[in-house]
């Protein structure tokens, strides 16, 4: 029989470089990394330089909330203030237990003085037998703390209400990427000299009597939807973007910025521009709305000037004035896209004729592509309005989508 080793007091892993003893940490989780400390200062130094956290509690699956603080607390005493890269924080618990969100918040202020530089906060809450995160607003994370940082770069935040004044992130003068998703926004401002990309998506909440002021003058990117939110809200007041490349801008039902009544000129709202003002610099732009009168068709009373818009899309919200209007507004214009389920809009559509009398300057230059169910009479009224603008048939292409062959 082959004799069995000797025992030895050697650490099997002291072969090993440190890279690769980094790359094993990285894959374990959180508690587990941590007790490899156990095994040496050599495994215990390679732990604290460790620049990713994640930390993470599941009511209905994890130890008791109790031990994961404890674990938390643990961690920031053994590892220190050394730098961090990225961090992430998702707290799903059991509906009543306050402490997870008090630990969310000790945890956000020890990564900041960590210098970290990407912040993911996700809390959730666990209802019976399945995480339910659509209901988080039963206990929404209240965040109230003005975030202060010289090195945070990306934010994202996702089931978190804001209720203080101003969302401003003067203090974080590096930042240049804020995602916020599944969130309650009741605040006054957004604010962020740096920001150059903007998401605000999956279901937040605005307020219903007044609307937020987004001020982000360096912004190259934004995606903005009011749409499957919890609760109705207006839309933001975008102000000048001078930089804007691209920005999607959806306008659901759940917004309040619509009506549905049937005056051909309706004056449902009395405001000036809201969101078009802001968009006018776009080089790339998606406007898409679930009502047929909606924000935009009030915001184009204005006549802002698209003088950068290279590529625009469009749902079917927009009436033939509405489009003709966009057309002679966008004096670059080379492709413009329109996806077409239901053109009621431009069914017996007619523009006043002091709207057709001012040219469209990129007539001849633009590509026109509509996707449509079926080409029916409101598609046929839109190649109405468009061959009377100026743009000629060779220029258009139709695709019917679902189409059976």
């Amino acid at each position: 029989m082959p004799k069995k080793a000797a025992a030895s007091d050697k650490d099997p892993f002291d072969d090993l470089p440190d890279d690769l003893l980094r790359r094993i940490l990285y894959f374990l989780p959180g508690d587990d990394a941590l007790q490899t400390c156990v095994l040496g200062t050599r495994w215990r130094d390679i732990w604290r330089d460790r620049t990713r956290l994640s930390f993470h509690y599941e009511g209905w699956s994890s130890p008791t909330f109790d031990r994961y603080e404890k674990l938390a607390n643990l961690i920031i005493h053994v590892r220190g203030n050394s730098p961090l890269t990225y961090c992430e924080i998702n707290h799903f618990d059991v509906v009543g237990n306050p402490g997870t969100f008090t630990c969310t918040k000790q945890l956000i202020e020890y990564v900041l003085e960590c210098q970290v530089k990407w912040l993911k906060v996700r809390p959730g809450l666990y209802h019976g037998e399945r995480l339910q995160p659509e209901k988080y607003d039963d206990v929404p994370l209240p965040l109230d703390d003005r975030l202060i940082s010289q090195f945070l770069k990306t934010i994202e935040f996702q089931y978190v209400e804001f209720k203080h004044s101003s969302l401003d992130f003067s203090d974080c003068p590096k930042l240049q990427m804020l995602t916020i998703r599944d969130c309650s926004i009741y605040v006054r401002r957004i604010v962020s000299e740096s920001l150059k990309y903007l998401q605000i998506i999956d279901g937040c909440t605005f307020p219903e009597r007044s609307r937020i002021q987004i001020y982000t003058p360096r912004l190259i990117s934004l995606d903005l939807d009011c749409s499957d939110g919890g609760s109705d809200g207006l839309a933001p007041l975008l102000e000048k973007m001078p930089l804007l490349q691209s920005a999607f801008v959806m306008i659901g039902y759940t917004c309040l910025d619509y009506c549905d009544c049937d005056e051909p000129s309706c004056t449902c709202s009395d405001e000036d521009c809201v969101l078009l003002n802001g968009l006018s610099n776009a080089v790339h732009l998606q406007l898409t709305a679930e009502w047929k009168k909606s924000r935009f068709t009030w915001d184009l009373a204005s006549c802002p000037i698209f003088s950068k818009l290279r590529t625009l899309l469009l749902n079917e919200w927009f009436t033939a004035s509405d489009l003709v209007c966009i057309l002679q507004h966008s004096p670059v214009l080379k492709r413009l896209t329109l996806t077409i389920d239901n053109a009621e809009n431009f069914v017996g559509a007619t523009v006043p004729q002091e709207t057709t009398e001012q040219p469209i300057l990129c007539a001849s230059l633009l590509v026109v592509e509509i996707e449509c169910r079926k080409i029916d009479q409101g598609v046929r009224e839109i190649l109405k309005i468009l061959s009377t603008s100026g743009i000629l048939y060779k220029q258009i292409s139709i695709k019917e989508r679902w189409k059976k062959h």
